[in-house]
């Protein structure tokens, strides 16, 4: 009876194993290609980065001549 519980465990793990190694190679396969559609997703927040930087930079050289005039040179945190 021990030796058929036995078979049986290895079997199981056996099965277990190669069901493991079936959906890791499907996931292998699909990976370039949600590689692929993010591509343009990440140009998106790239642009929009820039975009953020650019009004951030402009928002701050407005606030400098009045920091100036204030007698503050580093705005406060």
């Amino acid at each position: 009876m021990s030796t058929a519980m036995g078979d049986m465990t290895i079997v199981v793990i056996w099965a277990l194993v190669v069901l493991f190694a079936a959906v890791l190679y499907i996931l292998w396969i699909l990976m370039p290609f949600a590689v692929f559609g993010t591509k343009d997703l990440l140009r998106q927040l790239i642009r929009e980065q820039k975009r953020t930087n650019e009004l951030l930079q402009a928002q701050a050289s407005r606030a400098r001549p009045l920091h100036e005039s204030a007698g503050r040179i580093d705005p406060p945190l």
